[in-house]
């Protein structure tokens, strides 16, 4: 079976009550919701949260499921994401709900398919042991510059100065839209990927995961157009 764990905590100092505000005219957990219910591969939705609003707003879709309020020892700043879905996995467990893979679904992503959740799925049935979910660069490091401590400009990918910008190599981008592993992998890993892991190319609207007020803006623009 395939779980979605959808995860949202209340404190954020980025943007305050950022799970809920307002995106497009609707919370930003919501098109994660969306995206979520309507993901077929789906066996089970489970939702991660210390949020009541969040809650309350998950009532409107009938596949998502908060069987358990995330403990406060689970909602701080250092918490990692790693110990929520251990959590999460344990409840499972206690109801011996049969899960062979999960995948972790932040609701700083909004610009996630439908079409890109049953592909990553797929790839976890087909014995995928991590999946990844990646974006194309919207800036190329080649074009990266620092001063060094001499003073003096150094590149970051130096062999690609004064090169056409189709000579460079592909470059992609860690979006935070899809982290999907098999339940024997995370277990003995304590991680979500690896060298090792398959990548998911997402759209690349998913280039923008929600921290600052600057992502938050972004997104806007694009959802309003």
């Amino acid at each position: 079976m395939v779980v979605a764990i959808i995860t949202a905590r209340a404190n954020s100092k980025g943007i305050p009550g950022k799970n809920m505000v307002d995106v497009a005219g609707k919370p930003l957990i919501e098109y994660t919701y969306s995206v979520a219910s309507e993901t077929k591969g789906f066996d089970k939705i489970i939702l991660s949260t210390d949020m009541d609003a969040a809650i309350v707003h998950a009532e409107k879709f009938e596949r998502i499921e908060t069987p358990f309020k995330r403990p406060a020892e689970l909602c701080g700043d250092k918490v990692s994401q790693v110990d929520v879905v251990n959590h999460a996995l344990a409840y499972l467990a206690s109801e011996n709900y049969p899960v062979t893979s999960f995948v972790l679904l932040q609701p700083t992503a909004p610009f996630r398919t439908v079409a890109e959740m049953e592909k990553g799925i797929a790839m976890l049935k087909e014995g995928t042991a991590s999946v990844l979910g990646v974006t194309s660069v919207m800036h190329h490091p080649a074009d990266y510059l620092f001063v060094n401590p001499a003073g003096k400009i150094d590149f970051l990918m130096e062999e690609f100065l004064a090169k056409r910008r189709q000579d460079f190599p592909a470059i992609l981008f860690n979006n935070g839209a899809f982290y999907g592993c098999s339940v024997p992998y995370f277990k003995e890993q304590q991680k979500f990927y690896d060298e090792n892991s398959a990548l998911l190319e997402m759209n690349e609207n998913s280039l923008i995961d929600i921290d600052t007020e600057f992502d938050l803006k972004l997104a806007k623009g694009i959802l309003n157009n």
